[in-house]
């Protein structure tokens, strides 16, 4: 029975894996062979333990690093055994008293390593049981990020016998296990039962979830563990691998992070979800009711305030969301830069109207796109007609436009023609902002390129099981967003991109089940996973002047 119960424990080594550096020697063969265990006491395995003493000898001196990380001792212990270095051996400790008819695992992780080279023993574990039978079922999984899909390391996945939902609120857990570099977490020796299974990225080391910021993970049903069979050694490989999705709740509370003053005229207020309805009382100034124009990031969570009067020096501001007093907020304002003529001065010039245009004569200009021209305050009074365009030296007519209600960005949607040169130019006092401050003269050349510089990609995404819509990104080797389509979930799942650069690209789909156009965490309460999140592990080479079609499976 000791045979097979040891068989067990090196099929489990196997699965945890194990690293070894390759080094160039130098001076001689350079030892890379890391600590032996030639004998333990009790023995490993043994059975109706009752000291409260372990050692563990070695070939070897060795050390112990990073065991606060590293040493995992399940089932839980309130207090955690002293664990030190005598001779060649690790001496373990017990203060605590160890609950009867359980196995016990202490898993060293990483920490044990020889002391001349820092060779590392991987995944040494050590087994015994207070009763007179070692338990011998098993779950394995991996943790990863919800969203990005990529492992996370060094978190807890805890296994609780307390089936209460709020459990992982008030109690410590009964086994715990945390995950490697690869993401993966294993549990052995396991008593027969049914489980609840928690994940948490524990921010202050005290196994309970207590802070909003702590990121978790969760499967909405009971675990039960299974037995290795252990006359077959791929035994572990064919059982069922739990997956686990790390995520951070959205928050419940509103709360005003930051407030500050940009530059003058503009304030920032950053809040830690999207507001509602939020009104801003100035309480040491009297202001007329239209006092400041808002404006909204995309998300709502971060609102810039342009005042009318920015005359003052400094702001107490009552900020409410929604009927709640956030915060009362004092900010000092940045007064009006004083520059000289030449442009040398403090601070910011504002003797004109900066911009930012999406053209410039560094780079072609995609002749697909519209003209923006961010004008980086609000105007207020404006002749388009003033404005110049030259197409091949040509004079044109395009319609400008704003894109937003508070008149900041200037848009054009004119048909550029391929390959063909243009000039914008905009004279001096064509547009003036909220401060009465007017532009200087800008002229900006540009050339647009041609259809051939691009290709397209023709896109199936065959998703049998899902229904949701469907947002499909293509993004760049090192995932950052080119284009984004929804598929309509009762569409065929067919999506094109077109006007792609030639390069490797990638694909990642979102399964957007409250049809919201956005990705959403979960909810542990409410039983809320985060909504489904696939990528393309194939690199999708676009070449120019050249259509690519692509099927897609979601499994």
């Amino acid at each position: 029975m000791k045979k097979g119960f040891e068989y067990l424990f090196c099929i489990a080594a196997l699965f945890l894996g194990a690293c070894a550096n390759i080094v160039t020697p130098s001076g001689g063969q350079k030892d890379i062979t890391p600590p032996i265990v030639l004998k333990t006491t009790p023995y490993n395995f043994s059975k109706n333990f009752a000291g409260n003493s372990i050692k563990i000898g070695f070939n070897e001196y060795v050390k112990l690093t990073d065991m606060a990380n590293q040493v995992m001792v399940s089932p839980f212990m309130k207090e955690m055994p002293e664990i030190k270095i005598k001779g060649k051996s690790i001496v373990v400790n017990f203060s605590d008293t160890l609950k009867p008819d359980n196995t016990y695992s202490i898993s060293f992780g990483k920490s044990i390593s020889d002391i001349t080279e820092n060779n590392v023993l991987r995944g040494y574990r050590y087994f015994f049981s207070t009763g007179n039978t070692i338990d011998s079922l098993y779950l394995k999984g991996i943790v990863r990020n919800a969203f990005t899909l990529k492992p996370e390391n060094s978190v807890l996945v805890m296994l609780y016998n307390n089936l209460e939902d709020s459990v992982p609120y008030k109690e410590k857990p009964f086994y715990i296990a945390k995950t490697d570099d690869t993401g993966a977490f294993y549990f052995s020796n396991l008593k027969k039962g049914r489980y609840k299974i928690f994940s948490l990225k524990d921010a202050n080391n005290n196994f309970i979830y207590d802070q909003p910021s702590e990121k978790i993970a969760f499967i909405d049903s009971l675990i039960t563990p299974i037995p290795i069979d252990t006359a077959k050694a791929d035994s572990l490989k064919k059982q069922t691998i739990y997956c686990l999705n790390l995520f951070e709740e959205a928050p419940s509370k509103q709360k005003l992070l930051k407030s500050y003053s940009e530059k003058y005229g503009k304030l920032v207020l950053i809040f830690r979800k999207p507001v509602e309805n939020l009104i801003l009382e100035p309480l040491n100034k009297n202001m007329p009711s239209s006092w400041n124009i808002k404006e909204e990031n995309k998300t709502k969570d971060s609102i810039t305030i342009w005042l009318k009067n920015p005359e003052i020096d400094t702001l107490f501001l009552k900020v409410t969301d929604n009927n709640e007093i956030l915060d009362t907020s004092k900010i000092t304002l940045i007064k009006k830069s004083i520059v000289t003529k030449t442009g040398k001065g403090r601070g910011e010039d504002l003797r004109y109207i900066s911009f930012i245009l999406n053209a410039s004569k560094n780079s072609t200009f995609g002749f697909y796109k519209p003209l923006l021209i961010d004008c980086l305050s609000p105007i207020s009074d404006y002749s388009f007609n003033k404005i110049i365009l030259t197409e091949n030296k040509d004079t044109i007519k395009p319609i400008f436009f704003f894109t937003d209600s508070i008149h900041r960005v200037i848009r054009s949607d004119y048909k550029w023609k391929e390959n063909a040169n243009y000039s914008l130019f905009i004279p001096p006092v064509a547009l003036k902002n909220m401060f009465g401050i007017a532009n200087d003269t800008l002229k900006v050349d540009f050339k647009t390129n041609s259809l051939k510089d691009y290709g397209n990609l023709k896109l199936k995404i065959i998703a049998k099981e899902l229904n949701c819509n469907l947002i499909v990104q293509l993004l760049t080797e090192n995932n950052a967003v080119v284009n984004q389509k929804i598929i309509i979930s009762n569409d065929k799942g067919k999506v094109q991109f077109d006007y792609i650069l030639p390069g490797n690209y990638k694909l990642k789909v979102i399964c957007d089940e409250n049809k919201n156009n956005i990705w959403d965490t979960g909810n542990y309460l409410k039983k809320f996973v985060p909504e489904k999140v696939f990528y393309n592990t194939s690199i999708i080479n676009v070449k120019a002047n050249w259509d690519l079609d692509f099927d897609w499976v979601l499994e």
